[in-house]
Formats: structure tokens, C-alpha cells, sequence
């Protein structure tokens, strides 16, 4: 263990993975409460096509991946607000088509098809110097504007009728945590790739709401799970010589089977 952090490349993904898990920690409680699980699942998948852009047009693609994410969370925000159609015929609409277009984008793109795995999976070990500034500047970012829009968005989350009859402006709010939601979902895919992102934001989430007295408890034991996960899988990923991605999501499932079986002694406490 000790050797291990010793080595730059894997105290750069440990840092990037330290970062990105309190994020999606903290907005997983937020996703879990407001039953979001989907929406997110959906964005992951479509930061695909972003991802695609970037390649093919020659620019960073995780940069491409959160603008195009961000754009879709947008669409889809004001789409529901305007459109009679439920949230999940919407997100069955633009899941789909997003996936495909990116499908087709990387195909186009010559000498990229063997990344598609990586970007699928993540790879986490790869995190460059600016891999790590951006995921620290988006960190800042995020917990400053949770933060300061939390009472808001915890009360949407809980109950929206409540927060539209005390004049909360929901839908700029919601707007709000789609953004941030899709700008940490498309950087996290460095970390478990685009199949198992939304893993790490329902999975901590869903293990601290199983064990906590309440919800401020909530938020803490999400980010205490999410770190020990993303510890503990990097570092078996690395004595056993498997990808980390999916050892980090195989960690916090553990997580959530530990903390299920420890559901009822928390309901008597």
C-alpha cells in the first residue's frame, strides 16, 4: 500500500477518485431522494456522443462530454416543463438517440474504436496533471453551489409541492442540480467509465439511506462509503491486476449488502 502511493500516476487517479466520489456522493443523496436514478443513467450514456464530438473534432474529450451533457440536461429540464409527456417517456426518447449518434460518431472517428472500451469501463489510471485541475476546480465549484442552493434543493427533492408553495423557483433550481449533476457525470467517467457511473451515484447514496438517522447523516455516511469504495477498489484493482472501474463498483456494492443487513438494527436503534 505504502509503495503504491508513492507512485505519481496512481496518486494523481487516487486524488481524482477521492474528488469525484465526494461529488457524486453528495449530489447521489439529491439523486436518490428526487428519484433521478434514470435521468442520471441517461446522461451518462449520452456524454457518450460528447465524448465523440471531442474526438472527431479534435478537442479534450471529456471537455466535449460535459458540454454536451450539460446541453441535453438542459433540453430535457425545459422539455419537461413544457412538454405533458412524464420525465421517463422524455428521457426513453433522448437516451437512446444520444447512444446511437455517439455510436455512429466514434465509428467515423479512425483510430479511436479501441478506446471505446476505456471510456465505457473508465480507466482511471490514465488521469493526467489536468485531469486532476479539472476535477479539483469542478469540486470547488460544485460544493460551493450545493452549498448555497442546498436548502432549496433539498427541499424540491423531498417535496416539490412543498417548495413550489413556499416560492422556490423549482425549475431554475432543478436546472441547476441537472447541470451539475451532468458536468460530475461526464468527468466520472475517467473514474468507472459510462456504464457504471450512475452505480457510484445511486450505490453510496442508496447504503447511506439505509443506515442513517437522518438526512444530514445521510449526506455524511454517502461520502464516508464513497471514499472508503473508491479507496479500497483502487487499491485491490491493483494487487489483483483488474480494471478499477468496475472494482470500485464491485467495492461499493459490498457496501450497500453490508449496510442492508444492517438496516434493521439501525430501524430498532
Amino acid at each position: 500500500m505504502l509503495e503504491l502511493l508513492t507512485i505519481p500516476f496512481f496518486q494523481r487517479a487516487l486524488l481524482v477518485g477521492l474528488l469525484l466520489g465526494i461529488l457524486m456522493a453528495i449530489l447521489g443523496v439529491l439523486v436518490v431522494l428526487r428519484r433521478l436514478s434514470f435521468f442520471a443513467d441517461a446522461l451518462s450514456h449520452s456524454a457518450l456522443t460528447g465524448l465523440a464530438l471531442g474526438l472527431l473534432l479534435n478537442l479534450n474529450p471529456f471537455i466535449a462530454a460535459i458540454v454536451f451533457a450539460v446541453l441535453v440536461a438542459a433540453g430535457i429540464a425545459t422539455a419537461r416543463r413544457f412538454s405533458k409527456l412524464p420525465v421517463d417517456t422524455l428521457l426513453g426518447v433522448s437516451f437512446p438517440a444520444a447512444v446511437a449518434l455517439g455510436v455512429i460518431l466514434i465509428q467515423q472517428t479512425q483510430g479511436y474504436q479501441a478506446d471505446l472500451i476505456s471510456f465505457l469501463f473508465g480507466d482511471i489510471l490514465t488521469v493526467s496533471r489536468f485531469d486532476v485541475i479539472m476535477s479539483s476546480v469542478l469540486a470547488v465549484a460544485v460544493i460551493a453551489l450545493v452549498a448555497l442552493a442546498g436548502k432549496a434543493l433539498i427541499t424540491i427533492a423531498v417535496d416539490e409541492s412543498l417548495a413550489h408553495a413556499e416560492g422556490i423557483p423549482v425549475f431554475w433550481y432543478e436546472l441547476l442540480l441537472l447541470t451539475l449533476l451532468a458536468a460530475v457525470v461526464a468527468v466520472s467517467i475517467k473514474l468507472v467509465g459510462i456504464v457504471l457511473v450512475t452505480a457510484m451515484l445511486v450505490i453510496p447514496a442508496a447504503s447511506a439511506q439505509n443506515t442513517a438517522w437522518s438526512l444530514s447523516s445521510m449526506f455524511v455516511i454517502s461520502i464516508m462509503l464513497s471514499v472508503v469504495a473508491t479507496v479500497l477498489g483502487m487499491v485491490a484493482s491493483a494487487f489483483l491486476n483488474v480494471p478499477s472501474g468496475p472494482t470500485i463498483v464491485l467495492t461499493a456494492a459490498c457496501l450497500f449488502l453490508f449496510s442492508f443487513a444492517l438496516k434493521p438494527l439501525t430501524a430498532r436503534s
